[in-house]
């Protein structure tokens, strides 16, 4: 078999073994039974002849990395496979787990290796390039306790394709309790996903306690879309849940939308609000672009705006900050986002805004957050801005997974399916950072309708931003992604039974 062969081929060869793309002229020589699926597809994956067998493990780490350590005592605990101060290789039932740092600049600050044979070798630059590699060793192993594991000799090296990898939870319109934003992260983490965008504030709720203003939490936390969940995030609450991101490998990165979107910071404090303003009550509709500031009042906003960054930037230590700036007209809007974005760059952070905003005075740096397919970005990519890629009509996963679902259908009546999701080319893009999935929550109210929009579309999300364009195929990422559907069952995922993938779902996917 040659490795010029095209990769369609090989499927029937790989379709057990859900292989990534690298090395395939050696496909044939390993047990189809042996070798697991892996999402995102790795860059290079090389097998070998042979499986490791063993039943407990000793791990060594090599230099100081937490996060991954953490993360692979946590792999071992779940599958009950204990642990020992030593020990090596086959035939013994104990293999080694070694965790090193190494100095290779060609892995960056994210790649790994990752090697099994006589025992299993992990190796990055940084704790963060490990824990992706230990994220790689669990989809490798089983998703429930086995008396003994199997696990195929290979050898993988593997970086992302993009250092963003995100997903936005619109928290604003419909809460989503703490509980399961941890359970997401624990899922983001599985598939190196790293950045989880909060949107934590919008005319139907206000999520994020703010000392001095009280009212926003008392009344803007109080409301939420028609059907949706109320309530708000204390700050203790937040810097947990960084905390708890940061140890798997995610940053959070918050958002405060404004200066449209704010109904509910106009409820809870009407001097915000121009004085002919009449609509001062709580909203729990789906309509948007009729609230703003008053930006005619700067004496009265702009304090506001500079004691609600400060204790943001207070909570959330990501470099990026995002202040929204959709889907208003006015006259003053772009003075409010170069007057808001100049607070948040005098703080050390970067601004994100979305892309209207690159009609703003905006430092070069100013990342931008691309949503609608049609806008005409290039001028903004001239002056050098960043780009996160979220169009519409490819990544906003509140559409249906089919056409007819109920939910959005504005940007394409036909839905979203998975093949659409992965479809999606970055390549045109040049100064794409990265890619993020957004999930907006006028019609999704519940955990389990919030799984059934995430997942398995994010999987397909986490490959576009991860592997190459050239290890991407869709009937390989169906196949592989098929093989890990037990993962997403021992993690509790309520997802779709996507037609794709022949998931005939118990009755809780709906």
């Amino acid at each position: 078999m040659k490795a010029s062969l095209r990769i369609d081929v090989l499927l029937a060869c790989m379709a057990l073994a859900g292989i990534g793309h690298g090395a395939l002229a050696q496909a044939a020589e390993v047990r189809d039974t042996t070798v697991r699926p892996l999402v995102p597809a790795p860059q290079t994956l090389t097998p070998a002849k042979g499986e490791l067998y063993f039943r407990t493990v000793s791990v060594q780490a090599q230099g100081s990395a937490p996060k991954a350590r953490q993360a692979l005592d946590a792999a071992l605990y779940a599958l009950g496979i204990p642990t020992n101060g030593s020990g090596s290789g086959n035939g013994t039932g104990s293999a080694t787990v070694r965790l090193q740092l190494i100095d290779d600049p060609a892995l960056g600050e994210e790649g790994y290796r990752l090697v099994i044979g006589e025992d299993i070798t992990l190796s990055a630059r940084t704790d963060t390039g490990l824990l992706h590699a230990v994220q790689t060793l669990r989809q490798l192993l089983p998703a429930r306790p086995q008396r003994e594991l199997r696990l195929p000799r290979l050898s993988i090296a593997d970086a992302p394709a993009y250092r963003w990898r995100g997903v936005s939870l619109d928290v604003a319109r419909s809460f989503l309790p703490m509980a399961y934003l941890e359970r997401h992260i624990d899922r983001m983490a599985l598939f190196k996903l790293n950045r989880l965008h909060l949107h934590l504030t919008d005319d139907q709720g206000w999520r994020i306690q703010i000392n001095g203003y009280p009212k926003l939490t008392e009344i803007g936390g109080g409301s939420a879309v028609e059907g949706g969940r109320a309530g708000f995030y204390t700050q203790d609450e937040l810097k947990h849940l960084v905390a708890y991101a940061q140890a798997r490998g995610v940053t959070i990165v918050p958002e405060i939308d404004m200066p449209g979107h704010v109904q509910a910071a106009l409820a809870s404090y009407n001097t915000l609000a121009c004085d002919n303003v009449t609509n001062l009550a709580p909203y729990s509709g789906v309509e948007v672009g009729f609230s703003v500031l008053c930006l005619e009042k700067p004496e009265a906003i702009y304090p506001f705006v500079q004691a609600v960054l400060e204790q943001v930037v207070a909570i959330f230590p990501s470099t990026e900050i995002h202040i929204g700036g959709d889907e208003i007209k006015h006259p003053l809007y772009a003075d409010f986002v170069s007057r808001a974005a100049a607070i948040v760059d005098g703080m050390g952070r970067t601004p994100i805004v979305w892309e209207e905003g690159s009609v703003a005075t905006l430092k070069p740096n100013a990342l931008l957050q691309l949503w609608n397919d049609g806008y005409d970005i290039a001028p903004a990519v001239a002056k050098g801005h960043p780009l996160i890629l979220s169009p519409c009509s490819y990544l906003y996963v509140d559409h249906g997974n089919h056409a007819g679902q109920p939910g959005a259908d504005w940007c394409r009546k036909e839905g979203l399916p998975l093949q659409r999701v992965y479809q999606f080319d970055p390549a045109p893009f040049k100064t794409a950072v990265g890619i993020e999935a957004a999930l907006w929550t006028e019609f999704v109210h519940t955990d389990a309708d919030t799984d059934a929009r995430l997942w398995p579309r994010l999987a397909a999300v986490a490959e576009l931003a991860w592997s190459p364009a050239g290890t991407r195929d869709y009937a390989g990422f169906v196949q592989r992604l098929d093989g890990l559907r037990p993962q997403l069952d021992a993690l509790g995922v309520q997802y779709y039974a996507e037609p794709d993938l022949g998931w005939n779902a118990p009755a809780k996917h709906k």
